[in-house]
């Protein structure tokens, strides 16, 4: 066999190995970017548990349902309450909202997402922070909320 022969077999083994490595970097992209949006679902999904905590405290819950009643009513320091706690789901929903845009979202979850926040977004405490800090947010974010079609918000 001469050196030509050689070097030509050494080229094809290269070439395949370049191939090789490619398709395994891709799996290996494919599979991070997998992994990325996983972790991107459960961090919001995380934070919507967290972000519901203050309302099982009794006297948040009361606050709340007064502020939904009348929320000129609310002591100041209870507005303060009701508009921190809603300005603290605004910002998990704008998060959601930039990662789904991202396409790190399950269509199912968002879907889900939005439909729970028409939910709040139709409640009266929520409708005032939000029109009381709308400024806060993003154009983008600010289209989205004002376009989403709100729902009956009922405590059963």
């Amino acid at each position: 066999m001469n050196w030509e022969a050689i070097g030509a077999v050494g080229e094809i083994f290269g070439a395949g190995a370049v191939v090789l490595s490619l398709v395994y970097l891709g799996v290996q992209i494919r599979n991070q970017n997998r992994e990325a949006r996983a972790a991107a679902m459960h961090e919001i999904a995380e934070g919507f548990r967290d972000i519901l905590l203050p309302f099982l405290e009794p006297d948040f819950a009361k606050v709340f349902v007064r502020a939904n009643e009348d929320f000129d009513a609310l002591l100041e320091a209870e507005r303060v309450q009701i508009i921190c706690a809603c300005q603290r789901m605004l910002r998990l929903w704008e998060e959601a909202y930039y990662q789904h845009a991202a396409g790190r979202f399950d269509e199912r979850l968002w879907h889900s997402i939005v439909r729970q926040y028409a939910a709040y977004h139709s409640a009266a405490s929520f409708t005032r922070a939000w029109a009381l800090r709308r400024d806060f947010y993003t154009e983008d974010f600010r289209k989205f909320v004002d376009s989403v079609e709100k729902r009956e918000f009922e405590i059963k």
